[in-house]
């Protein structure tokens, strides 16, 4: 589920293919990360930006040398290096990893955004690595400096998940027929404010149908 997660918001984000690392839409200092990456890479460096969140949606090449670490291990190690690219601070706070899985050719490491020991609501990164531990690719749009734009301040909530699934209820009645998918609370980064978010999930029609309450007003954020 988080890895079919990962690949549709970033289809979403992936239409920019930038080949030239001056593009106006880089900033100066990511520029010259990159420009960094791409030489480490032995310029196998692709690289796929997001102009809505100046973060990268796609970073592909041989990003790293062989390595006999665990694949959680690297991954940390090298998003700690390039962690500007992102607008992350504290990396192993920054993201938490979900889950490691094992393929005949790769492992794939799944990781979500986290802002105060809460989830961002789908923000996730997949750092894809080969046998011999270099990472081939990582993918995945984040929001950066989240921290700042809440003021370094935690958001606690003054309503339930419980509460907030009424809320939902009371504001599409055709729901109560409905079957209830998931309810989690997350920071909605594409607010202004970045508001933690009680995220009720229905099935309707045989499609999922999300609502994002607030967690201390308790209305729905549209």
């Amino acid at each position: 589920m988080l890895a079919s997660n990962i690949m549709l918001s970033t289809m979403l984000s992936l239409s920019i293919l930038v080949p030239d690392l001056e593009s106006p839409s880089i900033s100066k200092k990511s520029s010259e990360l990159l420009e960094k990456i791409r030489m480490q890479s032995d310029y196998s460096l692709s690289l796929k930006w997001n102009p809505q969140t100046q973060t990268p949606a796609l970073l592909s090449g041989n990003l790293t040398i062989p390595s006999q670490h665990s694949p959680g291990w690297i991954a940390y190690e090298y998003l700690d290096k390039i962690k500007m690219l992102y607008g992350l601070k504290r990396v192993e706070e920054d993201l938490s990893i979900v889950s490691v899985e094992l393929a005949n050719t790769s492992t794939s490491v799944y990781m979500q955004r986290m802002l105060f020991n809460r989830p961002v609501c789908g923000e996730q990164l997949l750092v894809e690595l080969d046998r011999s531990g270099v990472i081939k690719r990582i993918e995945g749009t984040l929001h950066p400096d989240l921290e700042q734009k809440r003021l370094r301040r935690p958001m606690y909530a003054a309503i339930t998940i419980e509460e907030a699934k009424q809320v939902a209820l009371s504001f599409d009645q055709t729901l109560k027929e409905s079957d209830l998918i998931s309810s989690d609370t997350c920071y909605l980064p594409t607010r202004e404010g970045i508001p933690l978010v009680h995220r009720i999930t229905f099935e309707k029609e045989k499609s999922p149908v999300s609502y994002n309450v607030h967690s201390m007003s308790g209305r729905i954020i549209e």
